[in-house]
């Protein structure tokens, strides 16, 4: 069974709305990029092995083919991973096949609800992303773990 690390953090309440907090603790997921990942998206925007990205948890397990579009992202350095999320919500939640029906309905319940988050809130994205291990590389060639992380992920 695949292991499922989520995007939040224990401060999300303290500085995103209770809609970013849903989809950064229910909806979505980080991961190091496989090679079938890197092979799909050759013709897109190239990744490398282990880089990584932010997906869909629960079309995660479909071949690529078969999700909807923008299951997955893989922000370009950690000051992006605030966008790529909010073109993920605007692209592909409504539209992902295997979201449970109760879900949606509380992602556009919420959404409906929810003001833009205040300005410091695109730096917590970051140093949130921080805390998880994330670090950018040189020059802005997409986000890495460091080996410390990954052990405390795996353990």
């Amino acid at each position: 069974k695949r292991r499922c690390v989520p995007l939040a953090a224990d401060e999300d309440e303290n500085w995103l709305s209770e809609f970013f907090c849903f989809i950064r603790s229910e909806l979505v997921e980080i991961f190091r990029a496989n090679s079938d990942d890197v092979a799909s998206r050759m013709n897109i925007k190239k990744i490398d092995f282990g880089q990584v990205g932010i997906r869909c948890r629960y079309c995660a397990h479909l071949t690529h083919r078969k999700k909807s579009s923008r299951s997955s992202c893989f922000p370009s350095s950690l000051d992006r991973i605030y966008q790529s999320m909010t073109m993920m919500i605007r692209d592909h939640f409504l539209r992902c096949h295997t979201l449970p029906n109760e879900l949606k309905t509380k992602f556009i319940t919420l959404k409906s609800q929810s003001n833009r988050g205040a300005i410091d809130s695109k730096k917590y994205w970051v140093k949130s992303a921080k805390q998880l291990g994330m670090v950018d590389t040189t020059p802005n060639q997409g986000i890495m773990v460091t080996e410390a992380s990954i052990t405390a992920i795996q353990s």
